[in-house]
């Protein structure tokens, strides 16, 4: 049994892991929320993906100067729709549509998927931390290994690390996702995760060095 779970996780982080994504975010106009879920249920209600998917989020803290984004995700080199593309004039209508909702685009950013844990959709609260790490590799090592310790704790929660190829906020190259069913499920499994304290300070003294940038807390409203 041990050796199917642990295979099952070998294969959740490598299928992940191949993924990138683009970010686009935004701060909408007061109520609009329902109105540009109904516009984005028109054009991705139905997609179907090749590799993937569309998440449409909100920010609830942390985060000023934005109130939702749009994340597109899945593996590069199989990336975009498998059913019939929306046609170049329905897309510049939708566009025209999302912006009379909107009062200014604010921030876009792209990168890596390196490493993924974990594979629920009960968990839509996400905390996530932006950084810019002297030793990728170094951390990435330690990120892999924490994760594991705290397996029990986290059960089917996510957590994922990944790079900014593009656009980081402030010139941050990398970031660390972790899910939660809401505020209260996320501080007190982070309450948990702190009582591994030989563990924590390993890691601290192996990750390398690390200069945060911000951390903020997303709820993931729409998932396509």
């Amino acid at each position: 049994m041990k050796k199917i779970v642990y295979l099952l996780l070998i294969f959740t982080t490598f299928s992940y892991s191949q993924n990138a994504f683009m970010e686009f975010q935004f701060d909408a106009k007061r109520g609009t929320e329902s109105a540009i879920l109904a516009l984005t249920d028109e054009v991705w209600g139905k997609a179907e993906f090749k590799s993937g998917g569309i998440n449409i989020e909100s920010f609830n803290i942390g985060n000023a100067k934005s109130s939702h984004r749009i994340v597109l995700y899945g593996d590069p080199a199989n990336w975009g729709r498998s059913d019939s593309l929306v046609n170049e004039d329905k897309w510049s209508v939708f566009i025209q549509k999302m912006n009379n909702h909107i009062e200014k685009w604010t921030h876009s950013s792209s990168g890596n998927v390196i490493s993924w844990v974990g594979d629920s959709e009960d968990y839509s609260y996400v905390q996530i931390y932006e950084f810019k790490a002297s030793d990728p590799s170094a951390f990435k090592s330690a990120h892999d290994k924490i994760v594991s310790q705290m397996s029990s704790i986290m059960g089917e929660r996510e957590i994922g690390f990944g790079s900014y190829e593009i656009g980081g906020y402030n010139a941050a190259s990398h970031w660390v996702a972790i899910s939660a069913k809401n505020w209260t499920d996320l501080i007190l499994t982070r309450r948990k995760m702190k009582e591994l304290t030989k563990e924590w300070d390993e890691y601290y003294k192996k990750r390398g060095n690390v200069e945060h940038v911000r951390n903020y807390t997303t709820n993931i409203v729409k998932r396509y």
